[in-house]
């Protein structure tokens, strides 16, 4: 990469976003655009081989589209005077000689600056390093490469990889925390519209148990639900749970800044390379700063796994359903009531209840919806679906994942189960239904971090279907009102069991 003669320009953000005060939801654009699209790909060169205590800086530039390498993006518009990208850098085993992230300016027709991190091979073995594109509070996209570290070898530079990035017209009034896994912790960090907050750092232990202690709490209170129970006392107990766990698991200037930028916010994604924590939990209190409840009662929150590529239409033209024998009673009343819902607005795709009959469509590309009603159990071992066939987990899944199966149709999956989103580790890789969907090319994927109560499971379903489907509403909006439908269901905490992964502002059709 040969650096462009440029400099970086000193211009403020205010320019060129989305104006959210000027309508509903969406705003009128700010600042003259240019008159024709453009491609755009990101590219990273590395050295995939290198002896311990080695400086091997990473370069990582942002190019208009061309010929070779790489996948054409979507068309988009760009701003005359450029627009502003945070490129960050996660790479775990390696010794930062700098920041890991960088702001780039991308001007119309021509490539952007180089970016040079500096990193250091520190112990051997072999390392990932993942580079993430932003505009403002939207994940853009991102590539991983890899380098080998060990004794006595010579360095070898790595080809160069490219990836594409997604559009770079953002979800308006989004913001993204991001959370990063390391030895020693966690680093947090909360990206909007117009902030880049550098990242706060935790060094706590293992989180594992600490989760595990309000999952044990939520799955009490969910047995414990029914009539006669005492809805306002559990909605405190919940609120205790919301509150203790964002003064714990949030950095204080990363709720500092949350608070700042409040007044502007439309959506909440979590991009996290975990999906442990219960953070639709989450209910932000800070002396006499408060929302309007929990934060996935007021906002729409969504995950990201990174490498989930942002999808913003999703195709439902038929819904297909996982019945298998042993479900409970409430799934067969389940499915006719959505095909009474759908009406011929959906075709019926039928309902499978053997794990071959879904590992087929799956690698065959399936089309629409697919939507999980039945038991999942949950157990250190993992997760498993008990269909006709035997046992159905995530691992059922690799082949569909690896050869992205799903990556043509982009369908939406629901499983409405027992600690669907519940993961496993397997070798390096973190194992369940939500990223291995999401991997395999699925829009979205809908799942519960708890058991749930089969009448509320269904109430949601519904709920979610008839506005996201019925109302036209976008994911993240419909997600947020069914919980609002059944928030009140005899201090049952299902509503706030269900973890969304998607883009906030995802829609569905029907052609």
């Amino acid at each position: 990469m040969t650096p462009l003669p440029r400099s970086f320009p000193s211009t403020s953000l205010v320019g060129d976003h989305v104006d959210l005060r000027g309508s509903s939801f969406y705003g009128p654009i700010v600042g003259k655009q240019v008159d024709y699209p453009e491609r755009r790909r990101l590219k990273a060169e590395l050295a995939e081989q290198a002896s311990p205590g080695r400086e091997v800086p990473l370069q990582v530039q942002v190019t208009c589209d061309g010929s070779q390498g790489g996948v054409a993006l979507r068309a988009f518009e760009l701003p005359a005077e450029g627009a502003r990208l945070l490129i960050t850098v996660h790479a775990p085993g390696l010794y930062a000689l700098g920041d890991l992230q960088q702001e780039l300016w991308v001007e119309a027709g021509v490539d952007s600056d180089v970016l040079r991190f500096g990193l250091r091979t520190d112990r051997p073995g072999l390392h990932a390093v993942t580079v993430r594109a932003y505009r403002g509070g939207s994940f853009l996209g991102e590539l991983r490469l890899q380098i080998s570290v060990q004794a006595d070898v010579p360095a070898r530079d790595g080809a160069p990889r490219m990836a594409p990035l997604d559009s770079l017209a953002f979800d308006p009034g989004e913001v993204t925390l991001q959370v990063l896994k390391a030895a020693d912790g966690y680093s947090f960090q909360l990206i909007s519209e117009t902030s880049y907050a550098p990242a706060f750092q935790l060094k706590a232990g293992d989180h594992r148990q600490a989760t595990e202690n309000i999952y044990r709490e939520l799955r009490r209170i969910a047995a414990a639900a029914g009539v006669g129970t005492d809805a306002q006392r559990v909605r405190r107990r919940l609120q205790n749970l919301g509150v203790a766990l964002w003064g714990a698991a949030v950095p204080d200037a990363v709720r500092g800044q949350f608070w700042r930028e409040s007044h502007k916010i439309r959506a909440f994604t979590v991009l996290g390379e975990h999906d442990v924590v219960p953070w639709e939990l989450l209910y932000p209190l800070d002396g006499t700063q408060q929302g309007d409840g929990f934060l996935a009662e007021w906002l729409p929150v969504v995950r990201r796994v990174h490498g989930q590529e942002r999808v913003r239409q999703l195709n439902l033209p038929q819904a297909t359903f996982v019945v298998p024998p042993g479900s409970p009673p409430e799934a067969e009343r389940e499915v006719t009531a959505l095909r009474a819902r759908f009406g011929s607005a959906v075709g019926d795709g039928g309902i499978l209840t053997r794990g071959a009959e879904v590992q087929s469509r799956l690698d065959e590309g399936l089309t629409g919806l697919l939507h999980f009603a039945c038991h999942n159990a949950f157990t250190e071992a993992g997760s498993q679906v008990a269909m006709a066939d035997g046992p159905f987990d995530p691992l059922d899944l690799a082949t569909a994942q690896g050869s992205r199966a799903l990556s043509a149709t982009r369908p939406l999956v629901f499983f409405n189960a027992c600690r669907s989103v519940g993961q496993i580790d397997w070798y390096t890789a973190s194992l369940g239904w939500a990223p291995q969907f999401l991997e395999a090319g699925a829009g979205a994927f809908i799942g519960t971090l708890w058991p749930v109560r089969s009448d509320s499971a269904l109430a949601y379903a519904d709920a979610f279907y008839a506005h996201l489907i019925t109302g036209r509403l976008p994911l993240g909006e419909a997600s947020m009102k069914a919980r609002q439908a059944i928030r009140n269901h005899d201090g049952d905490p299902t509503w706030l069991a269900y973890a969304v992964y998607g883009s906030p502002a995802a829609r569905a059709t029907l052609a």
